[in-house]
């Protein structure tokens, strides 16, 4: 097997075959960038680092939008928008509610199902992004399907005005959401949906298994306060990644080493496990730089000020990201890696254009009060928001990996 040399020395096996993904989706017309709810860029982004995705988009969506979803994400393949045609037919009743609602009208394209099912026997996975999508599963599907549930689209809540009138739809559309969730591989949802789910009376094992082990929702009212906290730096992460490793080393020497003079009076702690020879080398040739085998909760218990992600040569940047604002502290990243994000990250996250800016904001959140609790709040409050979907999207990809690895069919 052939072998590349990347930055820092870091050697890559060649590339194993990438799962080819059919990601079926909906247009968000509530202002979802490019046409795709925050949710969905989520799990796509994470997908798409590992796995060649298609992504289907039922519901009017242009090609500018289509285009500037492919570049996003490369080599991601994006179709929709196709006009419509005399094959076109009405959804079927329990969906018809959805669909008037998200498109404005209740009609299935025939020629995006067309061409769905022209490329259906090329696809390891399926995911069913949001019941609406679901008309386009292609017919007789040999792979396995999940299901990605947004929201419980039959419950229309107890104080609309209208709940009376509705209840014949709502049945409809409690009972196709019912069979699709008995149809599927596995159901997919954040713990708040998965509840809802299972008060309409999903059965729980039609849930995807780590629904019981999600982390809750993070509060606002949780940010660590300024007094809790001293003159220290934190990083958490496996000291054993090469990635993660070449990061380290570009922070020391770049960052940390030169700027000894400002750094004064406060300390870096990393945190991780298998740490190796150079980098505890490294660290011991550095003031104030120290090392500590454990996980991310000791960043807390040191008394850790903000968190560092350079994240210069790592996957998975947003959830990286995320998981380090949920500590409730600012997180000092580098523009690089902010690029590579496929989400508004808001002010929790701190990212610097070089070593001298990266220096002068880690300053900042040390020694300003003011300006470390803007952007500890920030962080809390997006962590609050978006670690959920992160959760759910790690466990969808771990689910795809392991039905390729084990040849499930449908």
């Amino acid at each position: 097997m052939s072998r590349t040399t990347s930055v820092s020395g870091l050697t890559d096996m060649a590339a194993p075959r990438r799962p080819q993904v059919l990601y079926l989706t909906a247009v968000d017309r509530d202002g979802g960038t490019a046409g795709l709810s925050r949710q969905t860029r989520v799990i796509v982004g994470v997908l798409a680092r590992d796995m060649a995705v298609s992504l289907a988009i039922a519901g009017p969506i242009e090609h500018p939008a289509l285009q500037s979803l492919r570049e996003q994400f490369a080599p991601l393949r994006a179709a929709g928008g196709f006009p419509a045609s005399s094959a076109d037919q009405r959804a079927e009743r329990g969906l018809r509610r959805l669909t008037l609602s998200r498109f404005g009208s209740d009609i299935i394209n025939a020629r995006l199902q067309a061409a769905i099912q022209r490329r259906s026997d090329a696809f390891d996975a399926i995911v069913i992004d949001e019941l609406v999508a679901s008309p386009y599963l292609p017919v007789n599907a040999g792979c396995p399907v999940y299901y990605l549930a947004h929201r419980c689209e039959a419950d229309l809540g107890s104080q609309s005005p209208w709940r009376w009138l509705q209840l014949g739809n709502q049945r409809a559309c409690k009972k196709t959401e019912t069979q699709l969730a008995q149809s599927v591989s596995g159901v997919f949802a954040t713990t708040a949906v998965a509840s809802g789910l299972l008060a309409q009376g999903m059965s729980l094992s039609q849930l995807n298994p780590s629904f019981g082990r999600f982390r809750p929702e993070i509060a606002v009212s949780d940010t660590v306060d300024w007094n809790q906290t001293r003159s220290r730096l934190g990083y958490a992460g496996y000291l054993g990644d090469d990635r993660n490793l070449a990061s380290l080393e570009w922070l020391l020497k770049e960052v940390w080493t030169p700027g000894q003079r400002i750094f004064e009076g406060t300390e870096l702690h990393l945190v991780g496990t298998a740490p190796p020879a150079p980098l505890r080398e490294l660290a011991a040739a550095n003031n104030n730089v120290y090392l500590h085998s454990g996980g991310r909760q000791q960043l807390q218990f040191l008394g850790c000020r903000a968190v560092i992600e350079p994240l210069m040569f790592e996957q998975h940047v947003d959830t990286k990201l995320v998981n380090a604002m949920s500590h409730g502290l600012p997180v000092v990243t580098s523009q690089q890696a902010l690029a590579r994000a496929h989400t508004d990250l808001g002010n929790g996250v701190l990212a610097a254009g070089g070593p001298e800016q990266m220096a002068m904001l880690i300053q900042r959140v040390m020694k300003e009060h003011e300006f470390w609790q803007r952007h500890a709040d920030a962080a809390a409050g997006t962590a609050a928001l978006q670690l959920p979907d992160y959760e759910v999207a790690h466990d969808l990809r771990r689910a795809v990996l392991k039905g390729q690895e084990e040849g499930v069919t449908a």
